[in-house]
């Protein structure tokens, strides 16, 4: 039974898990405008910088399931609490590195700490609010996680061109404490809401795992795979967009911004097509990515393809559709139980981020121009996806 809460407290509850639970996609987009401007400080090259994403991707992603599954038998409230410990260690790490491999390890830790909050906060979430107040709660954090990577870069901007570009990572050490700070103000309301650990979680868990594993793994690979897509994007696209055709920073922050925005306005029309099975709009948005990447792809080479407009068009339109198909992927894997909810969302993020760390990575091992490397990073990933969609049917 949960207890009664005043509007107050939720909200005071909600801003603190929405900021816990943006704090690692903040520290990843802010600085992707000065990928050039860290490799000339580091005397490394570029690429070094774009696999920055990747290794903070998989520590976040490792992070996610770990800590999503041993919050069940652990007290939440002090997991928060060493997850901030840890992402404000990190993120101090990278501010004050000197050389690259000190930056990438800062990352790592980072994102270590960072995806504790998403996790635990969402199992928190499930467990001290009513239905009517998670489903406010998780729109909240949902708009928050598509909002702040579109922002962050313009912010990066604005900090990094005025005060240089070491502040950007002060910034988000201000960012890390000032949830820390949240967090400890919110300390006893927590334990007044938060109930005893629950029981038979680790049985609910292995009956889970035996009847619907291979179900949940290939909706976490398809899903992870076309958000890949977006991280391929993320990664390549100052030397993509903001390097070949000479953006400036603040252009650059712009393009980036509107993507988001069209990431949103699939999840928007997503809302809007309540009715619609989610299996079928997810399947059928996978489709139509990977129909238009396998086009894009094939228009590339013979019609050179490669100027601003149309590189544009064909990433936010597949934005869009990753819009439809990310929630609804969300949908199907929690939708297999509601006594194993907590380790059936850390699956979800841990296949989401890892995809995301797949697509970073693809992107830079192929070793031809920005353009192409993204063409053929997004086509295999949104194939790869739709070939795994073949294999799920209705319950």
């Amino acid at each position: 039974m949960k207890h009664t809460m005043s509007r107050h407290t939720f909200y005071s509850l909600t801003v603190t898990f929405t900021i816990l639970s943006i704090l690692g996609q903040l520290s990843t987009s802010i600085y992707s405008p000065f990928f050039f401007d860290l490799a000339a400080i580091y005397d490394s090259y570029v690429g070094i910088i774009e696999k920055s994403v990747a290794v903070f991707l998989i520590a976040f992603s490792v992070s996610q399931l770990v800590s999503g599954v041993a919050c069940d038998y652990l007290n939440k409230q002090k997991f928060l609490l060493y997850g901030v410990f840890v992402f404000i260690a990190g993120t101090l790490m990278v501010a004050l590195a000197t050389e690259e491999n000190t930056f990438l390890v800062g990352r790592v830790i980072q994102g270590l700490g960072g995806g504790v909050g998403v996790s635990v906060s969402r199992g928190l979430s499930r467990q001290i609010f009513s239905e009517k107040q998670l489903n406010v709660s998780l729109s909240f954090i949902n708009i928050a996680f598509a909002i702040a990577p579109a922002i962050a870069p313009l912010v990066g901007t604005l900090i990094g061109e005025s005060f240089g570009v070491s502040s950007i990572f002060y910034f988000v050490l201000v960012m890390g404490v000032f949830a820390l700070l949240l967090l400890l103000s919110v300390s006893t309301t927590l334990k007044q809401y938060m109930p005893t650990t629950s029981e038979n979680v680790f049985s609910d868990t292995l009956a889970l795992i035996k009847s619907t594993m291979m179900k949940i793994v290939s909706v976490g690979m398809a899903s992870g795979l076309l958000y890949g897509i977006v991280f391929s994007f993320i990664t390549i696209s100052p030397s993509m967009i903001m390097q070949q055709f000479g953006l400036t920073k603040t252009v650059f922050s712009i393009y980036s911004l509107l993507a988001t925005l069209s990431f949103v306005m699939g999840s928007i029309i997503n809302i809007r097509l309540a009715s619609v099975s989610p299996l079928f709009k997810f399947k059928y948005s996978s489709l139509f990515i990977a129909v238009l990447s396998v086009l894009f792809w094939l228009l590339i080479s013979p019609f050179a393809i490669k100027g601003l407009v149309g590189i544009l068009t064909y990433s936010y339109v597949t934005f869009f559709f990753i819009g439809i198909a990310m929630p609804c992927s969300v949908t199907i894997m929690l939708g297999y139980s509601d006594k194993s909810a907590g380790f059936l969302a850390a699956l979800t993020g841990f296949f989401h981020l890892t995809g995301a760390a797949i697509g970073a990575y693809a992107v830079t091992l192929i070793t031809l121009e920005p353009i192409i490397s993204f063409c053929l990073s997004s086509c295999g990933l949104s194939v790869a996806s739709i070939l795994i969609c073949t294999t799920l049917k209705r319950n």
